[in-house]
């Protein structure tokens, strides 16, 4: 059964990929010429049946790893990365066959490969819970709030074509232009996030160092250490003959491995800057080349499909990352809420959402500043997904395994 599900997984992984690319396959094609509006077409249906089709299989995935080990598959960041990319592709099935609208599959399913891409980079091999995990409570907080974060990527994806097409009818700023390049630059980030960690994995580099501060314990490093835990010195790493690592970690990084995840931040850093300024160089300014690829779409449209989004989200968010987590906690840690540094960021993208709906409803934002909200809801979604797991240690940190 395990060994089925994880088929299933590449299977639909697999899938996904062809889709994304059939999809900016055809959006590339409907800018090029009205000739090719039929094929281009025919692209989007193909890509539309194969994201369902990789959905299905996903779930089945799900449903067989679960059987397998006789425990809910949302354990550990492997699975948790697996069912949030699942989320993302299953509402992005949904809103696009509701909406009729294939052009946002090639801003969305991307987001749902790179999800499942960075799942395929931890252990995949069923481990007996910890204790804390061993509760009813976890299948519901996890699927409802990994639910909900999938709806705000679709609403993330809609915004974002939401202001590429008003930008070419000049209604954005010179700041607001320069924000636009900053989220292509972040998702270039992203992606180098994923590459760098998957790199590690294939390539199989170690290195040791001595991480005095926490009782002379040892840290294996899986990428070149360009920061260092406290206590360690250069020469314990290397790279192309360069004694590494170049600095120590700050101290305000709680934890034993605060230097290791750092490093891959700044790895990830520096890898998605690579890659953002070769695009750059090929195919120019970001917002350039998003802005030509839904030209004509409706933008009225594109801010209903966002705002839906958020609002069939931010229910299940508030379920899974709130009141089911607080009840959880409660009988895990004795206590309600600890602010621990993940529950805390939960609250802080909590209440990001809630300012949105008031803004949206009671004053009715529409449009601009609402599209805006909406795009940089979804990276505060992110850091307090895997950013708060590289930078801040608390009770959490047993998902980063």
């Amino acid at each position: 059964m395990i060994g089925l599900s994880g088929i299933l997984f590449f299977v639909a992984f697999g899938v996904y990929a062809v889709s994304a690319l059939l999809y900016i396959a055809r959006i590339t094609l409907r800018r090029s010429s009205a000739k090719n509006f039929t094929l281009a077409d025919k692209l989007g249906d193909w890509g539309f049946w194969l994201c369902t089709a990789g959905v299905v299989a996903q779930a089945a995935g799900i449903v067989f790893r679960w059987v397998g080990s006789g425990v809910v598959p949302m354990s550990n960041m492997y699975e948790y990365m697996s069912f949030l990319g699942w989320s993302v592709m299953l509402f992005f099935v949904l809103i696009s066959y509701w909406y009729k609208l294939p052009g946002l599959g090639a801003f969305v399913a991307p987001v749902g490969v790179i999800m499942i891409a960075y799942a395929s980079v931890f252990p995949t091999e069923v481990k007996p819970l910890v204790p804390v995990l061993q509760s009813f409570w976890l299948p519901l907080h996890v699927s409802t709030a990994a639910l909900g974060e999938g709806a705000f990527a679709v609403s993330f994806g809609a915004a974002l074509m939401y202001l590429l097409r008003i930008r070419k009818d000049g209604a954005l700023s010179a700041f607001e232009e320069k924000m636009l390049e900053f989220i292509g630059f972040s998702a270039t980030v992203l992606v180098g996030f994923v590459v760098v960690a998957l790199g590690s994995k294939w390539t199989g580099y170690q290195a040791i160092l001595t991480n005095s501060g926490n009782g002379a314990q040892s840290l294996k490093y899986t990428l070149p250490p360009l920061v260092g835990p406290v206590g360690s010195v250069a020469g314990e790493g290397s790279l192309f003959g360069m004694d590494l690592p170049l600095f120590i970690a700050p101290g305000w990084m709680n934890g034993a491995n605060a230097g290791k995840q750092f490093n891959t931040l700044i790895w990830a850093i520096l890898v998605g800057a690579v890659i953002y300024f070769i695009l750059r160089i090929l195919v120019g300014p970001l917002r350039e080349l998003g802005s030509k690829a839904v030209m004509g779409m409706n933008a009225k449209l594109l801010d209903e499909v966002s705002y839906r989004g958020i609002a069939v989200g931010f229910p299940l968010f508030t379920l899974g990352g709130l009141v089911f987590a607080m009840i959880w906690a409660q009988k895990a840690w004795g206590a309600y809420w600890s602010w621990d540094p993940k529950e805390t960021w939960a609250l802080i993208s909590w209440l990001f959402y809630s300012g949105y709906l008031h803004m949206r409803i009671v004053r009715g934002w529409e449009g601009r500043p609402a599209a805006w909200v909406s795009a940089a809801g979804f990276p505060l979604i992110l850091f307090t997904l895997v950013g708060v797991n590289l930078l801040i240690s608390g009770l959490h940190s047993y998902a980063a395994g």
